[in-house]
């Protein structure tokens, strides 16, 4: 009888696992989930005289900006930002992706344009997610540090893990501050996640509700 029960929540949680889509993360807070970390592999560094060493860029401050949102977890509040009680992190993800990243391309003085949907699904698909432990993931993929403007341009993006389909991408920006390069875009990043957190989250589940309807 024992082990005719431990079967049947053994499938009771395997298809609550499978289960879950993109209206579990604006519905409950107990939905785990995984993030990624910053995605620097199709970025754009905007005004040549505030990147002056992109080699150093790509080689040391993309692993640096991604160390911050574990070693400063409370500060980079993730878990807080998209109301849930379970975030675990992966940074690996991306991490791999922005080691391939060429420095001779990443400055520029000119904007780039906006990803597509397109782009952001093609970016996704480039992930290896073998190690995600949770069905929907949550990663920022990072469109440019824009020095002219002092803002970063980011698109937050949640995908499900098992088949990498990209279901939902807001286009977001930060003002970047601080004392140091490394400080100066994180702030960009940090004034992101406040507003995720503080009106952002709100306001997309308000448009996914609408929707519904």
């Amino acid at each position: 009888m024992k082990k005719h029960y431990l079967l049947l929540l053994f499938c009771f949680s395997i298809n609550s696992l499978f289960s879950q889509t993109i209206e579990d993360v604006f519905t409950t807070s107990k939905l785990p989930m995984d993030f990624v970390g910053l995605d620097f592999s199709n970025v754009k560094l905007i005004g040549s005289e505030g990147f002056s060493d992109p080699a150093k860029i790509q080689s040391y401050y993309f692993n640096t900006w991604n160390g911050l949102m574990i070693s400063e977890e409370e500060k980079y509040n993730i878990k807080k930002a998209f109301m849930k009680s379970d975030v675990d992190y992966h940074l690996g993800v991306v991490e791999a992706l922005n080691g391939e990243v060429d420095y001779i391309d990443l400055v520029t003085n000119e904007t780039p344009a906006n990803f597509s949907d397109k782009e952001l699904q093609a970016f996704v698909k480039r992930y290896n997610t073998d190690g995600l432990e949770h069905k929907l993931g949550i990663s920022f993929i990072v469109h440019s540090l824009n020095k002219f403007q002092e803002r970063a341009y980011v698109y937050v993006v949640i995908f499900n893990t098992k088949s990498k389909k990209v279901l939902f991408s807001k286009r977001m920006s930060g003002e970047a501050r601080g004392f140091g390069f490394r400080n100066y875009w994180m702030g960009a990043i940090y004034d992101i996640i406040k507003d995720i957190s503080n009106t952002q989250f709100r306001k997309w589940k308000k448009e996914f509700q609408k929707k519904k309807k």
